[in-house]
């Protein structure tokens, strides 16, 4: 994929995660902006910042009006596999991404990718690829198939692994790649390589980019009725402050609700852990162009079906008794339509286009 057509693919499909997550829960996703909340939390002591280092050298040198020389260009590749490697940023993507699955705040979310060695005993952390597979299994898994494929493609597992185990080798027309441990030797031309940076410098900015957008939602400060990781809901007070540092605090005495947070709550329950549904009562048939149309647009939609015509109408009466609907149901012949629910709530869909518009808004991103 050209590096132009991944951002602009990147940007659609981080816009819908953010704006649904959000909605799903806002103080979870807010709290997903911390990064590398645990152990040593004394100044330099986060490698974050070591990431942000990394991305700003690596963008110095893609950025040369003059040609890299053969040095620049190891370097180069050595920060690119670097960037691969910035868990501490990436693990705020998966727990934003695990609001839909309604799991709670993990401060260490890819714990379980981690292995103890037993002789000699060694922690070893899981490295890009083990990381970035787990963020595109849990894309599918929530049914955003489209983020799902963007992530897959974010680093190249090939240059990545060749760099970080010294298995390649520099020639004047790209980089071979030797596979000296088994596998189909190959080259990977300059301008893949080109590529390969280029994108990998979209992905992490367009991150970034996201993140800071999602936290300066929160100048000034808001309070906001939600779940916090494992603590029942209550009111949080959550605010970006003027150095820059966030802040989630609380001094609720306990479980407290509000409409909007009992609205919410109702919607979630009947997304299934994914970002978009769709409940089918016995004997419609589906808009057959519908669903092929949604899967363009990067989602796989969870299909409900009822039993019967009861269990349906009460799931109608449900949506209309608490206000779940996102926009007047459609006045149409219930055999034209489909039942369909996202995080802003239910509507009934007959076509593509009636879904793309219900999505939120995508800004234009602009490259420089």
């Amino acid at each position: 994929m050209e590096p132009e057509t991944y951002i602009r693919a990147l940007n659609t499909h981080l816009t819908y995660l953010f704006a649904f997550a959000c909605k799903i829960n806002e103080v979870d996703t807010f709290a997903a902006l911390f990064l590398e909340s645990r152990g040593a939390q004394d100044a330099g002591w986060n490698t974050v910042a070591t990431a942000s280092e990394v991305f700003s050298e690596l963008k110095a040198l893609g950025s040369k009006s003059s040609p890299l020389t053969r040095t620049e260009v190891r370097q180069m590749l050595c920060l690119y596999a670097q960037l691969a490697e910035a868990g501490g940023v990436y693990e705020g993507l998966l727990n934003t991404m695990q609001v839909a699955q309604l799991k709670p705040y993990n401060l260490w979310p890819f714990q379980d990718l981690v292995r103890v060695r037993q002789s000699p005993r060694a922690v070893v952390g899981p490295n890009a690829n083990a990381m970035f597979r787990r963020l595109a299994e849990v894309a599918f898994a929530i049914g955003m198939t489209g983020l799902a494929r963007l992530l897959e493609i974010a680093f190249r597992d090939d240059i990545r692994n060749a760099i970080a185990h010294a298995d390649y080798i520099l020639v004047p027309e790209g980089l071979r790649l030797r596979r000296r441990n088994g596998g189909q030797s190959t080259l990977v031309s300059n301008a893949e390589m080109v590529n390969a940076v280029q994108v990998s410098l979209f992905f992490f900015e367009l991150l970034h980019a996201f993140r800071q957008a999602t936290a300066e939602s929160f100048r000034p400060a808001r309070i906001i009725v939600g779940r916090f990781s494992a603590n029942p809901p209550m009111p949080y007070k959550l605010e970006l402050k003027d150095d820059g540092s966030l802040s989630l605090s609380t001094d609720a005495p306990g479980l407290q609700v509000d409409a909007a947070y009992e609205r919410q709550r109702r919607i979630n329950d009947r997304l299934g852990g994914q970002m978009v549904a769709a409940y089918i009562s016995p004997g419609i048939d589906l808009p057959p162009a519908l669903l092929p149309e949604i899967s363009t647009m990067g989602f796989e939609v969870l299909i409900i079906g009822f039993e019967n015509e009861t269990e349906f109408a009460a799931l109608i009466a449900e949506v209309t008794e608490h206000g779940l609907w996102d926009a007047a149901p459609i006045a149409e012949s219930a055999n034209h339509t489909l039942l369909m629910v996202t995080p802003l709530g239910f509507r009934k869909v007959s076509t593509g286009a009636e879904f793309k518009a219900w999505l939120p808004v995508v800004d234009e991103v602009h490259i420089i």
